[in-house]
């Protein structure tokens, strides 16, 4: 008889999470002057945060990025 196996979630590494808010708060005034720079901007941001941050062109590694989004996305299907 095959013994099952739990599924363990693995949440991010701290340092993961460190680095993320690190970078966050060094696009932040730029993200705030793209936002504030049209309403165009400020629509898209409120539509899609991530989708806004990455046409903005901010300073942001790629697996950042991706590890915001799965944040985010974890956060919305949480809400559902």
């Amino acid at each position: 008889m095959k013994k099952k196996t739990k599924k363990v979630r693995r949440s991010p590494s701290r340092p993961s999470h460190a680095r993320l808010i690190s970078q966050l708060e060094n696009v932040e005034e730029a993200l705030q002057q793209w936002i504030k720079s049209s309403p165009d901007n400020s629509d898209f941001f409120h539509r899609d945060p991530i989708g806004a941050m990455r046409a903005a062109g901010l300073d942001i590694d790629d697996d950042i990025m991706l590890e915001l989004e799965t944040v985010t996305s974890s956060i919305a299907r949480k809400l559902k």
